[in-house]
């Protein structure tokens, strides 16, 4: 079963007054919060908020109350009450809605708070009370100036707490409350220029959680791990609901959208969240909407789908509020719905719905889980009792799988509710699991008529998962819709054209027809599926088949382009570092031959200037007559119109290898295009040829086909297409138990008609043979082998050796594994048929039983084959030994666990047979010679890994010590583990060390 509910067990029942201001809600629960590690918090822990009692703490594992908050009688809260359980104190906060002495104007706007430092470190101790005193935790109250509709607490934000406001803001308070940290409010759209002087629109909250995004469906390129998401719901208008998801900013202090979705939702009621897939559901009009939230890669714009519309008919979702006083209006602020269903993910698509459901004229309080994928009822509970119409439901699920269902019928002037525990078990659903609970799910949703009578196989149920009277979850368009139909049809036109000429004996009287026909189809079928692979891949076929046909070299070539092998990245460096040094030297020898120029004539000048420039020190001062000025004015306008001619060389060289890099870029282009498709058309190359994909009505009409029988029963003979059975064996298209071969199987069809290559064939590619058919088939081995044997030594007497046992000449056990003949019906050898049924897939408690039907005689023959093996195998080294070419041996676990078996189930038959016990000895000695060699290897290892085990009892011992201390050190282990580090012992780092049984 997918899905498996437990019955529901009472763990709590109050009494309260009135409070219709609550929906009628007398009790809300909410799991505990742990800002501890996972290791040392307990899943098990429910917060109960009951109106005008107080808040409660239960440990559902003992069904026991362990702490109570007290709270005058005229007062009740907003919703949940919520709990942060830290190391060293519990803080315990609650929503005040209306109170004896609280004036209007501050109702919704109060909050309670209880810090408890008592009950830290004595959770284990109340735990097994049977009577718990109160609380002595002073309450603390804090007020705020926007109305609260619900609070959150968790492990991301220890110490802060956060407020989703009636009006769609957020607030962001210490956790003391005493100071608000941010607030946000709700983002609206921009206003047109028609809608300036409109009334501004009135946003209500509905419904509001929180979740981390570590695991959920956000993913890590939009958000970063360990975020805390806080997704509220609001209504601006009566026909649409507003989805918003706000994150928590660490660096700003406050909240930042994520993003909002506007959906269609009048009256929606019973929300509901999957953390892990992102479904989103709701309940409105009879009806189960259910969206999918993505989140788009690159702009990371948060968007919805609606994947699934379930009818519902018979729950009572919500009614409108009765008023207040005799004759005056009900409020639309909070009195307007309340609601009758609850609604809540149990995660893997699995949704839980509890309340009041109507069937004809009997109304029953159902808990019932949804599949919201495929739209099918997995699971369904009906909880006992007389419970009226206006009685109310919510659901709560705690992280150790239990369901909490809260219900609340109002009896005159005081509301009586009920809480029950709910374990449950899911799986993942698949389509199949789905499918078999088509029939249970019809008369939920209210169909009725000739769906429920068709097939469980046919493709018509799915009108059960897409009922006709609900728009379709996948939409596509109509001309893609129409192409596929034709492409549909065309393929089932063609299936049946070719079926009728198989199934036909005018049309296929002899086996060479048949095959004809049959391979002429799959020959068709594979083109078209090479075809499609080839469409897919972007590569032409005849490209593929010249790749395939051609040696490729794996060593990595330079790319050429023009003939121009393009250089590595290491080359390209050298290359530029040369270039570098060759420009430096050149620059320099252009600077000397500047200097030599203007050396002048005078050899005087020249020893004084030489003479001035050794010396670094001095700052020489020149001073220049007026013609030396003239003379450098000349040469600055000759040096201005080089350095233009230099400029202008430069831009037109720049501009040439400019046009020369733009070709080279496209023909690297065109070349790296080509080197992907020439990669594609050898990945294409190296992959196997695609199988065509035949329906399993044409698999077994072609089975049925070629197995045929005549009227008397007998096989007939004369028609067995042989190659078609074999085709289908070797590519795996059909299973044994196919239908067309008859309750017996493939398997014993084939051993009826002797035909023993295809049997080893179907052992090899067959996954689903019984083991009772291997075994059937082995006795008739056994069987033949012998009278083959009888038949062989009558013909020949000799008299030059001595007469030898039915098992000893019987056919070598070291023998090659393939067949003695090529022809289909020669019997093969006994051990190389016993090798293929051990090594073929099966069960050991069915192998057990199918063991059962050897007799002595043939379990003698067995236990020969496989003592020559295990000994066989000592010889060549045992288990260490690598098999050589040469010499075809089973893996020896096979033959143990094989021998095994043999022996459990024929244990008193070898005690009671004499002449098997020195084959049993012979294992004996050689498996025993092996377990000796694992044993030493066990002894060798042994001191080795004793101080290692040794080292993780220790580090165990102390990690159970630190968290019964609340994960705080104590003196005794601080003192020990600062003179571990003084005398240098080293602490063991955390490893696994496993243990090998040889």
């Amino acid at each position: 079963m997918p899905v498996t509910l437990e019955d529901p067990f009472q763990l709590a029942s109050f009494s309260s007054t009135t409070h219709h201001h609550q929906h009628h809600k007398a009790v809300s629960c909410s799991p505990e919060k742990e800002a501890r590690s996972a290791e040392d918090g307990e899943d098990n822990l429910l917060v109960v908020a009951v109106q005008g009692e107080g808040v409660q703490l239960f440990n559902t594992a003992d069904q026991k109350c362990i702490l109570s908050y007290s709270s005058p009688p005229g007062y009740s809260f907003t919703g949940s009450a919520q709990t942060l359980h830290k190391a060293t104190h519990r803080n315990v906060y609650a929503v005040v809605a209306k109170g004896t002495d609280i004036p209007t104007k501050e109702e919704g706007k109060i909050i309670w708070m209880w810090k408890d430092e008592s009950s830290a470190d004595k959770d284990t101790d109340m735990s097994e009370d049977t009577v718990v005193t109160p609380s002595t935790a002073r309450k603390n109250v804090q007020k705020f100036d926007r109305k609260i509709h619900q609070l959150f607490v968790s492990s991301l934000l220890p110490s802060h707490v956060i407020l989703t406001n009636t009006d769609g803001s957020l607030s962001l308070v210490t956790e003391d409350l005493k100071r608000v940290v941010n607030t946000k409010d709700h983002p609206t759209p921009p206003k047109s220029k028609k809608d300036k002087n409109s009334k501004p629109q009135i946003v209500n909250t509905t419904w509001a959680t929180t979740f981390n995004t570590t695991g959920s469906w956000i993913p890590v390129s939009a958000l970063a791990r360990n975020t805390l998401i806080i997704l509220t719901v609001t209504e601006s208008s009566a026909d649409k609901i507003t989805v918003t998801f706000s994150y928590v900013n660490e660096e700003h202090r406050g909240f930042s959208t994520f993003g909002h979705i506007d959906i269609e939702g009048a009256g929606a009621l019973g929300f509901a969240f999957d953390i892990k897939s992102g479904q989103f559901s709701f309940m409105t009009a009879g009806q189960l909407k259910v969206y999918q939230f993505a989140v788009s890669q690159g702009d990371h714009i948060v968007s919805a789908t609606e994947s699934l519309t379930l009818p519902l008919p018979g729950y009572v979702l919500s009614s409108a509020a009765s008023p207040s006083k005799k004759g005056a209006k009900a409020s639309s602020e909070t009195d307007s719905k309340i609601q009758r269903t609850d609604s809540i993910a149990l995660g893997d698509n699995y949704l839980a719905v509890a309340g009041n459901h109507k069937t004809g004229d009997k109304s029953e309080l159902t808990l019932t889980v949804w599949d919201i994928k495929y739209g099918t009822l997995q699971a369904k509970h009906i909880i006992p009792g007389n419970f009226a119409q206006d009685t109310t439901c919510s659901l709560t699920v705690l992280p150790d799988s239990v369901l909490v269902l809260t219900i609340s019928a109002l009896s005159g002037t005081s509301i009586k509710s009920d809480i029950y525990l709910c374990p449950f078990y899911s799986e993942p659903m698949s389509l199949l699991g789905a499918m078999g609970k088509m029939m249970d799910t019809a008369p939920f949703i209210g169909l009725q008529g000739p769906a429920l009578s068709q097939d469980a196989y046919t493709a018509t149920t799915t009108a059960l998962l897409a009922p006709s009277n609900i728009g379709g979850t996948v939409k596509v368009s109509a001309l893609a819709a129409t192409h596929l139909k034709k492409q549909v049809d065309l393929a089932m036109s063609i299936e049946q054209e070719t079926l009728k000429k198989l199934s036909s004996e005018s049309s296929t009287p002899t086996v060479a027809a048949f095959e004809k026909v049959f391979f002429a189809n799959i020959e068709r079928l594979s083109q078209e599926a090479i075809d499609d692979m080839m469409a897919r891949y972007g590569v032409d076929q005849e490209k593929a088949r010249n790749v395939a046909n051609t040696v490729v070299d794996n060593k990595p070539e330079a790319m050429e382009v023009d003939s121009v092998p393009v250089k590595t990245t290491e080359e390209e460096s050298s290359k530029k570092k040369s270039k570098k040094k060759a420009a430096k030297a050149a620059k320099a020898a252009a600077v000397k031959e500047a200097e030599k120029a203007k050396e002048p004539v005078d050899g005087s000048s020249s020893e004084s200037s030489s003479d001035e420039d050794d010396d670094g020190d001095e700052e020489e001062v020149i001073m220049l007559s007026s013609d030396e000025e003239h003379d450098d004015e000349g040469d600055k306008d000759v040096e201005d119109e080089e350095y233009k001619q230099r400029e202008e060389q430069e831009r037109a060289s720049l501009e040439a290898h400019m046009e020369k890099m733009k070709g080279w870029l496209k023909t690297e282009e065109e070349a790296i295009k080509n080197q992907k498709l020439h990669r594609r058309e050898q990945r294409v190359a190296r992959k196997a040829a695609p199988r065509p994909e035949l329906s399993h009505h044409f698999l077994t009409t072609v089975v049925g086909r070629c197995f045929r029988r005549l009227p008397n029963g007998q096989p007939d003979m004369t028609f067995w297409p042989e190659m078609v059975v074999r085709y289908l064996i070797f590519n795996q298209l059909v299973g044994n138990s196919n239908p067309g071969a008859g309750q017996s199987g493939i398997a014993l069809e084939l051993m009826e008609r002797e035909q023993w290559s295809l049997i080893e064939l179907a052992l090899q590619k067959l996954h689903d043979i019984p083991e009772l058919d291997m075994i059937t088939m082995l006795k008739q081995v056994i069987g033949l082998n012998k009278n083959k044997h009888h038949h062989s030594t009558s013909s020949s007497e000799t008299s030059t050796s001595p007469s030898k046992s039915t098992a000893s000449s019987l056919p070598s056990s070291t023998s090659t594994s393939t067949a003695t003949s090529t022809s289909s019906t020669s019997v093969p050898d006994i051990p190389h048929f016993l090798h293929l049924i051990m090594a073929a897939p099966r069960n050991e408690v069915f192998m057990q039983q199918a063991v059962k039907r050897l007799n002595v005689e043939e379990l003698s023959i067995v236990l020969e084959i496989l003592k020559d093996w295990i000994c066989s195998w000592s010889e060549l080294g045992g288990i260490g030994h690598s098999k050589s070419g040469s010499v075809k041996l089973p893996n020896y676990s096979l033959m143990v666990e094989f021998t095994t078996v043999l022996m459990d189930v024929h244990f008193p038959s070898l005690i009671m047979s004499p002449h098997l016990h020195p084959l049993l000895k012979a294992i004996q000695g050689s498996i025993q010679r092996e377990t000796e060699v694992s044993n030493q290897l066990e002894q060798t290892l042994r001191g080795p890994l004793g101080l290692f085990d040794r080292k993780h009892k220790d580090m165990i011992r102390r990690k159970k010590a630190a968290r019964l201390n609340g994960g705080v050190p104590t003196a005794s282990s601080f003192m020990a583990e600062k003179k571990k580090k003084r005398e240098g012992d080293t602490v063991a780092s955390d490893y696994v060390v496993e243990i090998i049984h040889l």
